[in-house]
């Protein structure tokens, strides 16, 4: 059964949930119930065992709050994470509160969109991370190539401390020997999420995942559907990530489909 590292919610009580759009992303939250409920009945269409909930920052910014509920509708098929405001002036302290209320498996590091990526380097970005193994839970940074060396930088600085980059840092395709995402190899505790978006842009998918696994392993990428906001047809994205597997062994497809997220979001 097949493990999704990257769904969003979006919840249809708009009032109890506002929403506080950032201009990122798509529209999907726009239209239809997004809530747990048609998430986990997509799920069990496709034979989708688990799901991770990322925040959606594009609908609701850094307010957690829906994607809190929804996971705690279905805590046996869902796991949560969080995302923290870098405008923050203690983005830690806020995980910190988060953690207290909720069963938070993952923190996103967010920094595109025009967000800005000075906490990375002033200290804030370093709280986050301590406080990430303190907590045992996966760091979950989404930035573009720019900022990789940055994200390399902290994760060497807290051996241990699990990360899984967001669409393995949104690099250029078709993917350069040089690219700044194969510099993140030899860290041994960098994973990369292979989400169906990276994989539907790829000019071959297959071979994106064989050349990422090559430097990395198999067993540090893992796969994401971006449902719905890449789109809302599950199971299309669910194929393309199973076809995109299909240039490993059979190991190396389990772990890119199951066990690197199972290890990572038990």
């Amino acid at each position: 059964m097949t493990v999704d590292t990257h769904v969003h919610v979006a919840c249809p009580d708009a009032a109890r949930y506002p929403r506080s759009p950032r201009g990122v992303g798509s529209d999907w939250w726009k239209t239809g119930d997004h809530g747990s409920g048609p998430l986990v009945a997509a799920m069990d269409a496709v034979g989708v065992a688990r799901a991770v909930v990322v925040q959606a920052v594009g609908p609701y910014g850094y307010d957690c709050r829906c994607a809190i509920d929804a996971v705690a509708e279905r805590p046996d098929r869902l796991r949560l994470v969080v995302a923290v405001d870098p405008a923050s002036p203690d983005p830690a302290d806020d995980l910190r509160r988060l953690a207290r209320d909720a069963p938070v498996a993952g923190v996103r590091v967010f920094c595109v969109g025009g967000d800005d990526d000075a906490w990375l380097t002033d200290g804030r970005g370093a709280a986050v991370w301590d406080l990430a193994g303190e907590l045992g839970i996966v760091v979950v940074p989404t930035v573009f190539p720019t900022r990789l060396q940055v994200v390399g930088d902290l994760a060497q600085a807290h051996p241990g401390v699990p990360v899984a980059l967001d669409h393995a840092g949104f690099p250029d395709l078709p993917l350069a020997g040089d690219a700044p995402v194969l510099a993140l190899a030899d860290i041994p505790w960098m994973h990369l999420k292979v989400s169906s978006h990276l994989l539907g842009d790829a000019p071959d998918p297959t071979a994106l995942v064989r050349l990422l696994a090559a430097h990395f392993g198999a067993d540090r990428l893992c796969w994401g559907s971006d449902y719905p906001q890449t789109s809302t047809d599950y199971a299309a994205l669910l194929a393309l990530g199973v076809s995109a597997a299909g240039g490993l062994d059979s190991a190396g497809r389990d772990a890119f489909l199951t066990g690197t997220a199972t290890r990572l979001w038990a």
